[in-house]
């Protein structure tokens, strides 16, 4: 961060919400944090920014991810530029030194007003205590995109990464079917998701071919099936899966 931009931070605390064209919407986007500026005079940075994000839905839920760990909770926003966020239990894995994540998770709790600057989008703390910055990216959608398999990373350390991504792909269909390519074969199953990005996925059905050595189409298969929660993170797919025994990761096509 700059120090113009810091300053821009500090000098901007009494601007009135901006809306009309051009101006961002507070949903349909993930916000990557860029720092907090406390009123002490204490900056922090978020590093990188794209671990600490916060996605607001049309039905008033908030998802955060605060470096290793996520949360999510409700919000509500006024025209006026008032906000309110009450953020549910949050996972407790330990983060690596130097997270900031506590005092992200602390300083949405804390959200009291939001307003947008130069695309930015800037939340105000209660009791003037502080002030957050975001940037916007899009936020991408599980359905109508091929997602590609990048890795499985299973939880006892085992990374499973396929030869060939473009043989491992995933396609979400809106009718709630899921088509799977797995390797040499290919499959078909039913899915549905919760609100609060929970993914269940039926049994898939898949042809028999027997692929070349060194396919992971089997533990592909076995691992969506296992499917649990879902998020987005710079653009690509992660699907946890149940009991936490790991997660896939997929790219856009």
């Amino acid at each position: 961060m700059t120090t113009a931009a810091a300053v821009l931070m500090g000098a901007t605390a009494c601007v009135t919400p901006s809306t009309g064209p051009g101006v961002p919407p507070l949903t349909d986007s993930v916000w990557e944090l860029q720092q907090i500026q406390m009123n002490d005079g204490t900056v922090l940075t978020a590093d990188p920014s794209q671990n600490y994000t916060a996605e607001f839905a049309d039905d008033g839920q908030v998802f955060v991810r605060a470096d290793c760990n996520r949360a999510i909770g409700q919000f509500e926003a006024n025209d006026d530029g008032r906000i309110s966020v009450n953020l549910g239990p949050t996972t407790l894995a330990a983060c690596p030194e130097g997270s900031i994540g506590p005092q992200f998770l602390q300083a949405m709790d804390n959200a009291s007003f939001y307003f947008f600057q130069d695309q930015d989008l800037f939340i105000d703390l209660t009791a003037d205590s502080g002030t957050m910055q975001f940037s916007s990216t899009p936020a991408p959608a599980l359905v109508g995109t091929l997602w590609k398999l990048q890795q499985i990373q299973m939880n006892d350390d085992t990374l499973l990464v396929p030869d060939q991504p473009e043989h491992y792909t995933a396609e979400f269909l809106e009718d709630g079917t899921l088509l799977v390519r797995a390797d040499c074969n290919r499959g078909r199953s039913q899915y549905s998701t919760t609100d609060d990005r929970g993914l269940e996925i039926s049994p898939i059905a898949t042809t028999l071919a027997a692929c070349p050595e060194g396919s992971i189409g089997n533990e592909f298969v076995q691992a969506l099936g296992n499917s649990a929660i879902y998020f987005f993170q710079d653009g690509n797919l992660f699907i946890d899966l149940a009991f936490d025994s790991g997660t896939m990761q997929f790219s856009t096509y």
